[in-house]
């Protein structure tokens, strides 16, 4: 991949005087895995290239083409280089740099 990373995801936050709530936050957006990722997760996130990730920034967006766009237009997963890592990376207990 030639280019950073756009991961989609969904969120709210504080609004313009920055009052927090309970409810701001984002998730990452996420598809099934496949091929040799299934072998590591189950979830992988979909990553849109940067024309994509300005139009997903588009607040006026139509339901249909938000769904289209995290059905048929995440980046392949032949474009990602996967490498194993160990069970502490993912661990929050774990605090050690490794």
């Amino acid at each position: 991949m030639a280019h950073l990373p756009f991961c989609a995801s969904i969120g709210q936050l504080p609004p313009g005087d920055n009052t927090p709530s309970e409810h701001d936050g984002f998730v990452i957006i996420t598809a099934d895995s496949s091929e040799g990722m299934a072998d590591t997760h189950d979830r992988r996130p979909i990553v849109f290239a940067p024309e994509l990730a300005r139009e997903w920034l588009n607040l006026a967006m139509p339901k249909e083409r938000t769904e289209q766009m995290l059905i048929q237009q995440g980046e392949p997963i032949e474009v990602f280089e996967w490498f194993p890592v160990s069970k502490a990376v993912g661990n929050v207990r774990n605090q050690r740099q490794r």
